[in-house]
């Protein structure tokens, strides 16, 4: 599983802004958290359409459909650890994060954004909350390509490594205001505990369709390292927190047109080890 006239985001210190938070509700203060759920939901659509029809959004109804609704992730930039190890293919690390296999898996993953994006946005600013998400996510998206590489070839998609670094962050945040044993560090370790103990139990269940735990264990990580290294009382500039946000929006726009070029340049790029040898 993001503004006030008075004092802009990024010049708050999580502290300082806790009275401001108290009283806001929804979106409100938070439009990177807005732009993420809108990505996240305009992306699926995209995929569904290149489906061509509806029943995508469940996955597939058999396993013809499974075929070919994991080849479109895979086109669209999903993280397969074959091609990301081996290819190098390293911008598929964030278009992954982007991608999701079912309108379950998008809406439980976007559930858990808006409940937890929109306060911590505005407890750390936009300019901390986007290097956040995209670092966690990559972190995720990295530790489950080894996984996958480990213990069997797989294909990672879905932002809840993003989302597991945002709680993590939440996590730390709580134990340096409340301390480790307060209300938001308990909360957040109980949403951690959940999410892991949820992807073990699916995946002693089997089927085709697993959760990704090396995603969630190493985007929780992400976020926890990257909450740590916040220095308090650090403010940004309006136009640091622009080059920021820019910055970050260029590394997911870069990433895009990387798988976007590579599907049509690399004639090797999804044939398998026997397919590029007889090639």
């Amino acid at each position: 599983m993001r503004r006030t006239s008075r004092v802009t985001e990024a010049t708050r210190s999580p502290t300082a802004a806790t009275g401001e938070i108290e009283e806001t509700r929804g979106l409100r203060g938070a439009p990177i958290t807005g732009a993420l759920l809108a990505a996240n939901a305009g992306v699926f659509a995209a995929q569904v359409s290149l489906a061509g029809h509806l029943r995508f959004a469940l996955g597939g109804a058999d396993q013809q459909d499974h075929t070919l609704w994991n080849a479109i992730l895979r086109w669209l930039g999903g993280n397969d650890s074959t091609f990301t190890i081996a290819d190098t293919r390293l911008e598929t690390l964030v278009t992954s994060c982007f991608l999701h296999g079912s309108i379950l898996h998008l809406g439980f993953n976007l559930l858990v954004l808006w409940q937890v994006g929109p306060f911590l946005e505005r407890a750390i600013g936009r300019a901390r909350f986007l290097p956040l998400y995209l670092g966690a996510g990559i972190m995720g998206s990295a530790f489950s390509a080894i996984a996958g590489r480990l213990f069997g070839a797989s294909l990672s998609i879905g932002a809840s490594g993003a989302i597991c670094g945002l709680i993590g962050a939440m996590l730390v945040l709580g134990a340096r205001t409340q301390g480790w044993r307060g209300p938001l560090a308990r909360q957040m370790a109980g949403w951690l505990a959940f999410l892991f103990v949820l992807g073990l139990a699916k995946n002693l269940q089997g089927g085709v369709v697993q959760v990704d735990n090396a995603a969630h264990i190493g985007g929780a990580l992400g976020g926890v390292i990257i909450a740590a290294a916040w220095r308090r009382g650090v403010t940004y500039s309006t136009q640091a927190q622009q080059i920021i946000v820019g910055a970050c929006v260029a590394i997911v726009i870069v990433s895009g047109l990387t798988v976007y070029v590579r599907n049509r340049t690399d004639p090797y790029l999804f044939m398998n080890i026997d397919e590029r040898l007889n090639a």
